[in-house]
């Protein structure tokens, strides 16, 4: 994956932008669509920051992605999630920087973006939905709601590949084994996040996921909801039946 990668054509109102890292030494691309109501330094608008998934790049979702943004007074910016890193949860911190450290307050030091918890949110899809998620649950004083697309959580659950492809089924076994073993327990792991800040994001974090019955990711998924249902964490689950791993399809 490039540092910069402007798509070949824009949609309306969506503009290809970089900005300098300093954690990565180089200028990385965004795309930013800013709402036809958008006048600088005018009304101040929420702020949706999108993670792509593996293989992607800032440009690859915003077409996918159009029906989406373009029914919301909001901004939105499509991140590039590059890292130097070869191991996921090393990848996963150094994003983690780039995002919240640089990329946010590069948006936000600009006119019409609203800085506050409740209109900043974050959406993902596949490995940027499982990024979006660990770090609206990390940071729940920054963000106010997250939509995970299709998210892939077993990079987090520290048992290699044992949820992947699983049938549907067999999903509520397979948490409860889970538990039984105490992954939830174990450090890193998604689950134990959710439960170490369970206070600060029941009641405050909006939670969003979309998941196909048919994905080879949906016992990923079901296994999150299992687990924020037990700790009376509202959120909203979604299952598209028969839908795979299909951004476009799922929306």
């Amino acid at each position: 994956m490039n540092f910069v990668n402007p798509p070949a054509e824009s949609p309306k109102n969506v503009t290809h932008r970089t900005f300098y890292s300093q954690v990565l030494n180089h200028e990385i691309g965004y795309n930013i669509y800013l709402p036809p109501e958008y006048q600088d330094c005018g009304e101040k608008h929420p702020v949706v920051y999108h993670i792509h998934g593996w293989r992607g790049n800032e440009s690859s979702e915003i077409g996918p992605l159009e029906k989406v943004y373009r029914n919301r007074r909001a901004i939105t910016v499509f991140a590039n999630a590059i890292s130097l890193e070869d191991n996921y949860f090393d990848a996963l911190l150094q994003i983690e920087s780039i995002l919240i450290k640089e990329l946010i307050p590069h948006i936000e030091g600009q006119c019409g973006a609203d800085v506050t918890r409740e209109n900043r949110m974050l959406s993902g899809f596949s490995m940027g939905g499982n990024m979006a998620f660990y770090y609206a649950v990390k940071h729940p004083e920054l963000f106010g709601s997250i939509t995970s697309y299709a998210g892939t959580y077993h990079h987090l659950y520290n048992k290699e590949y044992r949820t992947v492809g699983v049938a549907p089924e067999k999903a509520s076994e397979l948490y409860e084994e889970m538990m039984r073993e105490e992954w939830y327990l174990e450090e890193n792991n998604i689950l134990c996040l959710v439960r170490q800040n369970a206070e600060k994001i029941r009641g405050k974090l909006k939670i969003d996921i979309h998941i196909g019955t048919a994905d080879i990711l949906f016992c990923d998924n079901e296994i999150l909801h299992l687990y924020l249902d037990s700790l009376n964490i509202s959120h909203e689950y979604r299952k598209f039946e028969k839908i795979g791993h299909d951004l476009e399809k799922i929306l």
